[in-house]
């Protein structure tokens, strides 16, 4: 280990084969297996050890005082390691070093051992890079005992198989229990103990003896510079929260969460407002870093999402016992993560979102003795099997009800709780209902026909309402028995008596989740003193026109209406495997890949929203391999301000900052989550103006009840885990209403529960079909469905997203752009509070697309691709190509920013007649003028 530097900091190094560094006319002769480390400054490991030492001794520093030793798997000193040729049948450019230590083979478990030194003596964290999947591995230091290492918190994983398919080659960081180093020399050892073929890879470890954040293959403070043509590559720093940092939001939070009180709905009752009555907006992730035992790492990742404008996060959990446990018992885990989330998310000012329960994820235990639906899981059964009901209402009180012992107070007591979400994605009205058979389905059965008698006074007289009795198969009217018919026959257009008993079937279904959800939240309020909000559920029907008001409905109950929707840009198979695209992209998926400016209908806000309640979507996200992202939050933000939306909550992040590329569900990637900083300053503040009602449906629930369409029906959605098509067309979203769903892009489109009469804008002075543009009744934003092209003009924030290379010059009132970018969202958004023209620091956003260097596709027919290449990390974004004016005569500098929003290097600028123009560098994300 040598040490030594100018600013007194110690440089580490790794010497694996040791051999006697030493200076003969002024050069440095080392061995290629020297390599120093430090954050800040790493080098790429084409650079030879003896570069590496002169531009150490030349000065390169860094602020951080982390320390940190980096070891190559490969680099082992010894090892019984036996190679396999499909094992080691992988994308090495992931790799660190070009290469891994891998085993597999029968025999004795394989051990590689390492030598170390150490810069000082105690304990470190030790953070490896191996193989997650069916792996066991235990490490031991200088002779010890032998530590297992858990796989089931890996992070950044990442399939590494050269053939892109989805077995064993994987890789992924974890995080070992630390470990204590002695000063200087030190033995690490690594046993791979799996029990198919005693598998293993490992690319490297790190000692640290300050918290480490992995960064995919990269050492911190390395730059690959891999960037395919037309690109420029994506590696930012970890986030070291420098106070020069010029792009900051975490202002916008009031610190800590809740500070003045619980959240609450508004006069009217449909937006939020904060514990002092002030209107509060609020930009929203889905994060599973709580689930990490490590609460260091849960603040910075607080921090760093705080930074960019979030104020709100999602505890998606599983209270549900694990295998093995009684029904009654909790699931103590995801207590804890649930207690660490919130406790590091109140301090930077972000409130939480619980959603606890999730029946596909609980699977069905014979040991809990619940009555036999048939099935592998628990979808439908809450809403009335009592049993259920009154765990799950023990499982609240564990959660709520105990002091959380980072804060000292309970759930239910804590103002940071702004919202609890009573179930995730379960529905009595959507295809899961069917898979309710057995016991329980006969026990729905005596619950239908109870209140039938109710709503009759006996079974007889629900008959004669029906016009005939309408049987179906299980019936036994005289023992109080009337079998549901399933889900399909509710989608259908039915006449006669068969109508009827399925019109009451409906209102049965929507009154006993309605029901289910006032009683959840009477035991929440009432028994277990949690006065913050609560949203009924999040989920779609079988039948969007027939069916979604009256799952609106049963929402009512509670304060806020929520649903989940995604936005997919088409479709995303593996021609061998249906269900694989629904989690993983792998070479040979083909996928289509269509912009939401082209097809509106089935933008995720395209929404119902129901009057006199604030509306959630509790899980979206533009979802890759989909090509274009960046415009998601741009629109988000847009068209939620306009038309009065409330939370829309990204999913999700696995990934303390930026994350590598590139999985399923990833929201952490420079389009998508790079894109926040100005798309969530304007919509927090309030620069869009919100529109009035494009359409306000009034409906009686005897309307709803009765299965007709309403007006403006809407679209359910896709989601490639359950539907087999890609969303529907313009014509298909129209046809079973009278307005067309270009509505909801010129405002609000609300239904009221009430009768009364239907208000309707008229749509025409805002909807061309010649032109194919649809404008907001504000006039501040125009979509050109055609043209694939949206533009903002409000006075604080100005912009446009789409095929802005065909668009041509873009003037709005107080910017021009001009770019070649076939594909690029641009936004404009005053820093100061201040309109554009006088504003004195203004953000301009830019992203184009992102994707792994070396990804590869081709034409697949019928408008689709096939992913021939996964390509590998960096992210490589498309160079911005964009000149920039804007009419403001105090502006006079602009300055380029990375990742982190601090300062890197001046733009050159014109001055002329008012107006400061910029010629955008190729590197351009976020850039201040000022």
């Amino acid at each position: 280990m040598l040490a030594g530097r100018e600013d007194g900091g110690i440089i580490c190094c790794s010497v694996v084969s040791a051999k006697a560094l030493h200076l003969s006319a002024g050069r440095w002769l080392t061995t290629p297996h020297v390599t120093f480390f430090r954050t800040g400054f790493a080098v790429p490991s084409s650079f030879h050890s003896a570069a590496c030492v002169l531009l150490a001794i030349a000065g390169f520093t860094s602020a951080s005082a982390e320390d940190f030793i980096w070891v190559e798997g490969e680099d082992a000193a010894t090892h019984s390691m036996k190679r396999n040729g499909w094992y080691d049948s992988v994308k090495k450019a992931e790799l660190s070093g070009g290469e891994w230590l891998s085993h597999f083979g029968n025999g004795e478990m394989p051990v590689a051992q390492f030598n170390v030194k150490a810069a000082a003596e105690g304990e470190h964290e030790l953070w490896l890079r191996a193989n997650p999947i069916g792996a066991a591995m235990s490490i031991r230091i200088n002779g010890g005992d032998w530590q297992g290492v858990s796989f089931s918190k890996s992070e950044q994983q990442l399939n590494i198989a050269s053939d892109g398919k989805p077995d064993l080659r994987f890789v992924a960081w974890v995080k070992a229990k630390p470990v204590s180093l002695k000063l200087g020399a030190n033995s690490v050892e690594v046993r791979f103990e799996s029990s198919n073929n005693r598998h293993g890879g490992l690319d490297c470890f790190v000692l640290s003896p300050e918290p480490f954040l992995p960064q995919g293959n990269r050492k911190p403070g390395q730059k690959t510079g891999l960037a395919d043509e037309g690109t420029w590559a994506f590696e930012p720093d970890r986030d070291r929260f420098s106070p020069d940092a010029i792009l900051d939001l975490s202002d916008l939070n009031e610190k800590p969460a809740g500070r003045h009180g619980r959240v609450a709905r508004s006069a009217d009752g449909a937006d939020f407002v904060d514990g002092a009555g002030r209107p509060l907006r609020f930009w929203a992730v889905n994060t599973g870093v709580h689930r990490r035992d490590d609460m260091a790492t849960l603040e910075e990742h607080a921090r760093w999402l705080a930074k960019r404008g979030v104020n709100m996060v999602r505890h998606h959990g599983h209270l549900a016992p694990e295998s093995g446990s009684k029904l009654t018992d909790v699931n103590q885990k995801d207590v804890d993560a649930a207690w660490r989330l919130v406790a590091a998310m109140k301090k930077q000012g972000i409130y939480v979102t619980l959603s606890p329960y999730w029946a596909v994820s609980v699977k069905a235990n014979p040991s809990w003795g619940l009555k036999d639906a048939g099935g592998d899981n628990l979808t439908g059964l809450i809403f009335f099997d009592k049993q259920l009901q009154d765990a799950y209402k023990g499982w609240l009180k564990a959660l709520l009800t105990r002091p959380n012992p980072h804060t000292g107070i309970s759930l239910a007591d804590d103002p940071a709780v702004a919202l609890f979400q009573i179930q995730n994605e379960d529905s009595l009205l959507f295809w899961t209902e069917q898979s309710i058979q057995g016991e329980q389905r006969m026990e729905l059965g005596r619950h239908f026909a109870k209140w039938l008698q109710k709503k009759y006074g006996s079974l007889d007289k629900a008959t004669q309402a029906w016009g005939g009795t309408a049987q179906n198969k299980g019936d036994d009217f005289s023992g109080g028995l009337v079998m549901p018919h399933t889900i399909y026959h509710l989608t259908q257009d039915q006449r006669g008596p068969l109508a009827n008993r399925l019109n009451d079937q409906l209102e049965f279904y929507a009154r006993l989740m309605h029901d289910f959800n006032s009683e959840i939240a009477r035991y929440l309020k009432k028994d277990l003193g949690y006065t913050g909000l609560i949203n009924a559920g999040n989920w779609r029907t079988a039948s969007a026109a027939k069916l979604f008001d009256a799952e609106r409905f049963s929402y009512t109950a509670n304060d806020v209406i929520g649903v989940n929707r995604y936005y997919n840009g088409g479709s995303h198979v593996n021609p061998t495997d249906k269900r694989r695209a629904g989690y993983l992209i792998s070479q040979g998926d083909e996928f289509s890949s269509q912009s939401a400016l082209k097809q509106p209908w089935d933008f995720p806000l395209a929404l119902r929203q129901v009057a006199g309640h604030p509306m959630i979507i509790s899980e979206s996200a533009w979802v890759p391999p989909l090509r274009y992202q960046s415009e998601g939050p741009f629109l988000v933000a847009a068209y939620g301000a306009l038309t009065g939306f409330d939370i829309f909550y990204w999913f999700a992040t696995d990934d303390i900052g930026f994350g590598p590329p590139m999985a399923k569900w990833q929201l952490s990637t420079p389009a998508q989550i790079g894109m926040f900083p100005a798309a969530a300053l304007m919509f927090r503040r309030g620069d869009i103006q919100q529109g009035t009602p494009a359409l306000v449906e009034r409906r009686s629930l005897a309307e709803v009840w009765s299965r007709q369409s309403p007006l403006l029906p809407e679209e359910a959605g896709f989601d490639p885990n359950r539907d087999s098509r890609p969303p529907a067309s313009e014509a298909e979203a129209a046809k079973q209403g009278s307005i067309t769903p270009l509505a909801f892009l010129t405002g609000p489109v609300e239904v009221d529960f009430q009768a009364g009469k239907t208000e309707v804008a008229d749509l025409k002075a805002f909807i061309s079909a010649d032109t194919q543009t649809v404008h907001s009744v504000t006039r501040q934003l125009a979509w050109n469905y055609g043209d694939g092209v949206c533009t903002l003009n409000a006075p604080k924030a100005q912009g446009a997203t789409g095929d802005l290379a065909s668009a041509g010059v873009i003037r709005l009132d107080t910017i021009t752009i001009t770019s070649r970018n076939k594909y690029a969202s641009v936004l404009a958004v005053s820093m100061d509070d201040q309109p554009l023209s006088t504003s004195n620091k203004v953000l301009l956003q830019i992203g184009t697309t992102a994707r792994p260097h070396g990804w590869k596709t081709e034409a697949a027919g019928s408008n689709r691709l096939k992913i021939t290449s996964l390509g590998s990390s960096p992210w490589n974004i498309d160079n911005t190509q964009l000149e920039f004016t804007i009419a403001n005569p105090s502006l006079r500098t602009a300055t380029l920013l990375d990742a982190n929003g601090v300062a890197v290097e001046e733009i050159e600028v014109a001055k002329k007649e008012g107006s400061l123009a910029v010629a955008l560098p190729q590197n351009a994300m976020y850039v201040i003028l000022r």
